[in-house]
């Protein structure tokens, strides 16, 4: 479901902080944790986010929300900029159905997405449980960034890439 509301704004901020407050207390600092979610995941950065041309999805499971997805559609692929899912819905093919789905919307010649071939994504080097996830739906590790986020931190990543099926 698309991000279109100020409620659901909300509700995609406030999922992002459950997530990331969990899930990367492991692989990063608290104070790397709240600079990113201020900079990255705050309701006014989601809103400059939008603004300038990225899509937000909220991934629902039975009606609640499960996790959320942001995308940018670039000249020859889809950058998957955020997919995140919470604890209590993983590992129940909440990402492959999503990567799926959005594998059968690019397939659409009537959408006007003939030109997207694939998707790109970037994930934290240390986030092994991610990379598993994804290699698991198709991506492969093309290279390694280090990225300076600001304030003094740095994101060591890898950028991986997944061909639309039907297109290569």
């Amino acid at each position: 479901m698309p991000v279109v509301t100020e409620k659901q704004i909300l509700e995609v901020e406030e999922a992002a902080y459950n997530v990331w407050q969990n899930y990367y207390k492991d692989i990063f600092s608290k104070e790397q944790i709240e600079y990113m979610l201020e900079k990255y995941q705050s309701r006014t950065a989601l809103k400059k986010q939008m603004s300038d041309g990225y899509i937000y999805y909220m991934l629902l499971s039975d009606n609640q929300l499960a996790g959320y997805m942001c995308v940018l559609v670039q000249s020859n692929y889809l950058y998957v900029s955020r997919l995140y899912i919470k604890a209590e819905f993983r590992r129940q093919g909440l990402a492959k159905k999503t990567i799926s789905h959005m594998d059968a919307i690019f397939n659409k010649p009537e959408l006007g997405f003939s030109h997207i071939k694939k998707m790109v994504l970037r994930v934290e080097r240390n986030n092994s449980f991610a990379i598993n996830v994804y290699e698991h739906l198709g991506f492969t590790k093309v290279r390694s960034e280090d990225n300076d986020i600001g304030n003094g931190f740095i994101c060591r990543e890898y950028v991986m890439e997944r061909m639309i099926p039907d297109r290569e």
